[in-house]
This record gives structure tokens, sequence and C-alpha cells, in this order.
């Protein structure tokens, strides 16, 4: 139950929704760890609260893929969307699917996307080892990022470029939003860009902001605006790209 829980909020979270307002929920140094054997990242385990602090994107997800929701617990809402959308994931990427878990899947889903991604970067693949592979393009994908934001990689270990890399865009989104960032830290960034781009939005939308914080808000987008949202292209619908973040199979680093 608790593996099927990580991966809806992994798909949640990381295949779909990938902005700053989803790392603000989501802790920094787990929130771009996605491989096997851990739910395909390593989220937090937490209790029944934590499903619930996501509510508004699983139940947009629902009403993406067509799932009934009236009369459902949200637990039971989140687990049709995990298994919905692994197993669409896996279809469009010709993965058989019949007598495997949600996790099984989701692994086979994961080495396809590293397979397919170190093919792009012209890493050889043949006999090597999956965890070894995953390493590789994830480590090398990360050095291209480096390099396109001017940080220097050398001699650095894999967890503190990483960071580094993580920081360095959320700073650049800060910028671009005309965020003040003298001071803050990169959690405090990514909760001001969430406020902003949300309150964007509403406003875009016509919605009275009077009085609402920003969940308010937030949730009021996806329940009420949803379509329109969408069609406009506004946060959470701006940045709808699957992505592959920088880790690797079971890393525990």
């Amino acid at each position: 139950m608790k593996k099927t829980l990580f991966i809806v909020l992994t798909l949640v979270l990381t295949l779909v929704v990938c902005t700053p307002a989803v790392f603000a929920t989501v802790d920094e140094d787990h929130a771009d760890k996605y491989g096997p054997d851990s739910g395909m990242i390593k989220y937090k385990n937490r209790e029944n609260t934590g499903i619930y602090k996501h509510k508004a994107l699983i139940m947009m997800q629902a009403k993406e893929l067509g799932i009934k929701t009236e009369g459902k617990d949200l637990r039971t809402i989140a687990e049709e969307v995990s298994e919905t959308k692994v197993k669409k994931v896996a279809n469009e990427l010709g993965i058989d699917t019949k007598d495997k878990t949600i996790q099984e899947i989701a692994n086979e889903i994961h080495h396809a996307k590293v397979m397919e991604k170190a093919n792009e970067l012209g890493i050889k693949t043949k006999g090597k080892d999956p965890k070894a592979l995953a390493k590789e393009v994830y480590e090398t994908m990360l050095k291209q990022q480096a390099d396109e934001l001017g940080i220097q990689a050398e001699g650095k270990e894999f967890k503190q470029l990483r960071k580094e890399v993580f920081d360095r865009k959320i700073k650049n989104e800060a910028d671009a939003l005309g965020i003040e960032t003298k001071g803050k830290n990169t959690h405090e960034l990514m909760k001001e860009i969430h406020k902003k781009k949300t309150f964007q939005s509403a406003e875009r939308l016509g919605i009275d902001t009077k009085n609402k914080n920003t969940k308010q808000l937030f949730d009021e987008i996806i329940t009420n605006h949803y379509q329109r949202a969408k069609e406009l292209k506004l946060f959470p619908f701006d940045d709808r790209r699957n992505k592959m973040h920088l880790g690797y199979h079971g890393s525990n680093w």
C-alpha cells in the first residue's frame, strides 16, 4: 500500500507537474530520486495527512485521466491515478503489463526512459548493469545542466553538484519573476515562486484574490478553472513535460 502511494505522489509531483510549485511541497534532497525500489523517488514517508496535502493535484490528475471520483476517498482515487498513469505510460512505451505489479511496471518504465536518454546522449548501453547505466546517464545530464548554468562541475561530488544546479535553477526562476532573492534560501524562494505564479494565474482567470491564501487559490484554479487554465497554459499547466530527475536506481546518497 505504501509503495503504491509513493508511486502516486511521484506521478503527480514528478512525471506530471514538474514546477517549483511542486518542489515546494517535496523535500529538496529527495525530489530528484527516480528509480526502482524507492517508489520511483525517495519520497518522505508520511502518514495519511501527506496525501491530503496534494489533494488538488491528485484530483487534477484523476480528472485528466477520466477517473470517476464521486463517493471515493482520496487514497482510493490516488491509487487509481497511480495505476492508470503507470499503465498508460507503459502502453505508450510498448511495455507488457500483464501479471506485473505497478511497482514492477514503474521500474520498467524507468529503465526504458534511461535507455532512451542514454541513446540520445550517445552513451553505450550494451552489457551495462541498469544501475550503473542510470548513474552514468544522470551524471552526464547533470554535468550538461551545470555547464548550461555556468556551474563548475569538475572535482565536485554528485550530490553537491546536484544541489548547486537545483539551487541555481530556482534562483533563475525567481529572478525571472522579479522576486528578490538576496538573503533567501532555496526553500523560501520556491514558496515565493509558487505564490507568485498562483496569484498570476488567478488574476488572469479573473479570480478574486482578496483575503485568499496561496493554497486556496491553487485549489480554486484546479477545481473551478481547470479547463480554462489549461487552455491558456497558465500555472500549474505551464510546464507539463515528462522529465527524468537527477538521481538513479536505488540510490541512497
